[in-house]
């Protein structure tokens, strides 16, 4: 190996044998947040069976399946049959991003099923048959699995040119550890049903992130079943006893391949090394596009149903009104309110203390939303109340809204913004 003072030495080693590459065996192993974070989406594709590259092939190895899919805290309640959760479903999620939607923001959505899917719906009702939602045919994940099953090849063809038959060994190891794993742990998502046709109260629900704000979902109890209150689980191809065989296996044979990696020539180990550097780059790129790229949720219609006079409820709409024209908690749940013309909901799901003062002020808000006062001034009468139960010694504490916090993932405790 040279040295500094060398000849030709020139700040960087000056010939081949000068530098090390054993780092490729690191390369191969890195980037486990990304590829956990797509791990469900990777292997619900059949794709993920194509024997590949796969940047840290390790984060798959899990010695358990998650039963369901992940779920975003939040209150939801339906605004007519009353049932009351602390989490939105994962496609419902993708729909509507809560994490995306602005403090006290205000949003009234329509869903339904599409054209095609409307006769199959009560098809499955009769014999049982669960809804499925799939991966996107052309999504960037499948892409992303095509390119890297092609540079794998590409790889292999480069290794038999150079006559390198520990590169051939340890690519072909690597990509039947990722067709292994992939396999064990493939799985489809599949919704709720209703095992019946009977006729039902509409399934609509309410929404309330814990930054106060509010979203409406218009839909039908099916759709409700599907999305909202129902459970989404996960369906494996591959029993619990046959799925940690093949997760042993794969371990071992990623275990061979990584020492074999290390061993390879010098123009393998550059290609390998920059073949995972590129797919690191293009995993952690996939993080930045939105989910519903890569799922398929056309068996859905949704829009946009938010009246212009609650579009901007996260917004100052009149800089000289402190009250109506800020955003506040109080205006917000009277513009959910007012398009819902019900308040069972607020009281089912702790939008608004129990208290009297907040009885009087909610039945006013339904009087109101029932003869069309969309213009009524919640909040000025809300703070007129509050006030004549200051002077009359309510404990202020009684009167904070929301009563019931909508809790955070791992604390057991809530926090929302505190302007009413």
């Amino acid at each position: 190996m040279s040295n500094p003072g060398d000849p030709g030495w020139k700040w960087f080693p000056n010939d081949k044998p000068s530098w090390r590459l054993d780092v490729v065996t690191l390369l191969a192993v890195m980037g486990e947040s990304a590829i956990a974070e797509h791990s469900q989406t990777i292997t619900a594709s059949l794709l993920c069976m194509l024997p590949r590259l796969l940047p840290a092939p390790q984060a798959l190895l899990k010695p358990s399946r998650p039963a369901r899919l992940p779920e975003t805290h939040a209150k939801m309640v339906g605004v007519y049959n009353g049932t009351l959760l602390d989490s939105v479903g994962f496609f419902a999620n993708i729909i509507t991003p809560l994490d995306a939607l602005p403090p006290y923001s205000f949003l009234v959505l329509d869903i339904q099923h599409a054209p095609s899917d409307l006769l199959s719906t009560g098809t499955m009702a009769v014999t049982g048959g669960r809804p499925i939602v799939p991966p996107k045919l052309l999504s960037p994940l499948h892409l992303l699995s095509a390119f890297s099953f092609f540079l794998s090849v590409a790889i292999l063809v480069a290794a038999v040119i150079w006559q390198d038959g520990t590169a051939i060994i340890a690519i072909t190891l690597i990509s039947s550890a990722s067709s292994i794993v992939g396999y064990a742990s493939s799985w489809r998502p599949i919704l709720m049903q209703r095992t019946h046709t009977n006729e039902v109260p509409r399934g609509d629900v309410m929404i309330r992130t814990r930054e106060g704000a509010f979203v409406l979902v218009r839909c039908s109890e099916d759709v409700t079943r599907e999305l909202y209150s129902g459970t989404e689980e996960c369906e494996y191809y591959v029993g619990e006893r046959a799925y940690r065989f093949f997760m042993a296996l794969g371990t071992i044979l990623l275990m061979f391949s990584v020492v074999l990696l290390g061993n390879c020539t010098w123009n393998s180990q550059i290609f390998i090394g920059g073949s995972y550097i590129v797919l690191n780059g293009l995993y952690w790129g996939l993080g930045m596009i939105p989910r519903t790229y890569f799922w398929d949720l056309s068996r859905y219609i949704w829009d946009d149903a938010t009246e212009k006079d609650g579009q901007n409820a996260d917004t100052v709409t009149d800089r000289n009104d402190e009250r109506e024209g800020h955003p506040s908690f109080t205006r917000t749940l009277w513009y959910a309110i007012r398009e819902t013309q019900a308040i069972g909901w607020v009281e089912r799901s702790g939008a608004a203390p129990g208290t009297p003062q907040w009885q009087q002020w909610l039945n006013e808000a339904l009087h109101n939303a029932k003869i069309g006062n969309r213009s009524w001034e919640a909040v000025r009468r809300k703070n007129e109340i509050m006030t004549q139960a200051s002077k009359e010694g309510s404990d202020p504490a009684t009167q904070r809204a929301p009563a019931t916090e909508v809790q955070v993932a791992g604390t057991g405790t809530g926090t929302t913004r505190a302007a009413f």
